[in-house]
């Protein structure tokens, strides 16, 4: 024990002096060309033994900073210019990528570019920033307000899956990046159906038989079957596009959706949301209260994706995943991230080396092996998996069997702007506010007064 302490205390320091030397390097103390001091006056001035020294300035050697001249000492040969970035990033960016220790695995390779992170969303803010992080659904409002020529058009990486690059191009141009990617899946208890002797989920399931299940996993006062936080954009909207058809417009506005097997769909999400028998009364804030309440073994299900998946890989809960239950055919949603340069940015090349990193081998292998997040690299995203401690799903691969099933916001052929203000008459036909009649005419109205950009949509199936 002692033993490793001592280790960790010489590796330390050894990264203090590294750094030191580096930091000297960077603000000119040493000229290109110039040679550092002898490494027998680098050892005094450190106090450190030379074989020690040594192995601190081959990192420097490896990071092209300086070089060895054998017999006459180590030589600079570059003089970077320090550069700090502004990133603007969802806080869950935290958990979904290990942002912070990814950021610092990239400064080890660009020693001399400094990340500054602030935390916000792409399309709602203006931040004087030189990159973003955003979603396909947060790409799209951006183009529906013509803000997305605020984004510097990128050449596509060619290592992701196809469909992950497709999310962010608009007429012609890649405006960002993906770099991880996630299907809603359904989480599962696998002791809840053990002990109640319920076979667990496959790709079979209806919502039907997911219904059944919940009902016999439930205990009163004690937990569940199924819960997931409904307001989410990545919840309800999973429902309306496994009805397999999309919102209709005519001249003037939105069709009803009187008679449609969208509003089926909507009849469904009810009928599970309001069994109080399988599915809780409980005020969610956003998707981590219902995965909390998961940890906790209070609901045998939820609906989920890979990256909310962070939040249980410390954790010893017996869980695994299944395709989400459908009605006609197996549809899922879709969720994309990317990483994309502001066009104003006066530091766009250096800009450009993070972008790079995050979709790099590399990066996508980090992402890989220290979160539960798919990268968007097949390449990497395919790999066999080596143990790593995280509490991972033994089916953590379904996902590259129901890539068929995925879908984008877009397939219901609305707006991304349309999303949040249809919520509302949908919340109130759930909460039993209004009845169905009220409900269609209350679709049709709200988007109808949004119908400005329904002609500019574009259809997009995988």
């Amino acid at each position: 024990m002692k033993g490793r302490q001592l280790h960790k205390h010489f590796r330390e320091r050894l990264e203090t002096i590294v750094q030191t030397l580096r930091d000297e390097i960077l603000d000119g103390r040493y000229a290109v060309g110039s040679f550092l001091p002898s490494e027998l006056a680098l050892a005094q001035r450190f106090r450190i033994s030379n074989k020690s020294l040594r192995s601190g300035l081959a990192a420097l050697v490896k990071e092209g900073l300086i070089e060895k001249v054998p017999s006459v000492g180590n030589r600079v040969v570059t003089r970077r210019t320090r550069v700090t970035l502004t990133l603007l990033s969802p806080p869950t960016m935290l958990r979904d990528i290990n942002l912070m220790k990814l950021l610092e695995d990239f400064g080890t390779i660009h020693p001399w570019i400094r990340i500054e992170t602030i935390f916000g969303f792409a399309n709602e803010q203006y931040v004087p920033a030189d990159l973003c992080i955003l979603n396909r659904l947060q790409f799209r409002e951006m183009v529906e307000a013509d803000d997305y020529a605020k984004l510097e058009p990128l050449q596509p990486s060619g290592d992701a899956y196809p469909f992950l690059t497709d999310a962010f191009a608009h007429k012609e141009h890649v405006y960002a990046q993906p770099f991880i990617f996630s299907p809603i899946v359904l989480c599962y208890n696998k002791e809840h159906f053990r002990e109640r002797n319920v076979p667990e989920p496959d790709g079979s399931w209806t919502w039907e038989h997911l219904i059944r299940a919940a009902a016999e996993l439930s205990v009163e006062g004690e937990r569940f079957g199924i819960c997931f936080h409904l307001p989410s954009e990545h919840r309800w909207p999973l429902f309306l596009v496994q009805s397999g058809e999309t919102f209709q417009w005519e001249a003037g506005g939105s069709k009803s959706i009187e008679g449609t097997r969208l509003l089926d769909s909507m009849r469904l999400c009810k009928s599970i949301i309001r069994n109080r028998t399988i599915f809780p009364f409980f005020l969610s804030e956003n998707n981590d209260d219902t995965q909390n309440l998961f940890a906790e073994g209070k609901v045998s299900m939820i609906l989920n994706n890979y990256m909310s998946m962070n939040d249980l890989a410390n954790t010893r809960l017996p869980y695994d995943i299944s395709p989400v239950p459908f009605e006609s055919e197996p549809r899922t949603l879709l969720v994309t991230c990317g990483i994309g340069i502001y066009r104003h940015s006066a530091k766009k090349e250096a800009a450009a080396l993070l972008v790079d990193y995050f979709v790099s081998e590399r990066g996508q292998d980090f992402i890989r092996r220290t979160t539960t997040s798919i990268p968007a690299c097949k390449q990497v995203a395919e790999r066999d998996f080596e143990k790593s401690g995280m509490n991972r799903p033994s089916r953590y691969g379904l996902f590259r069997e129901i890539l068929f099933s995925m879908r984008n916001h877009s397939e219901l052929n609305i707006p991304a702007a349309c999303f949040k203000p249809l919520l509302q008459p949908l919340k109130a036909y759930w909460s039993d506010l209004i009845d169905e009649r009220q409900l269609c005419a209350r679709i049709q109205k709200t988007l109808s007064s949004r119908s400005s950009k329904a002609g500019e949509l574009e259809q997009h199936v995988l």
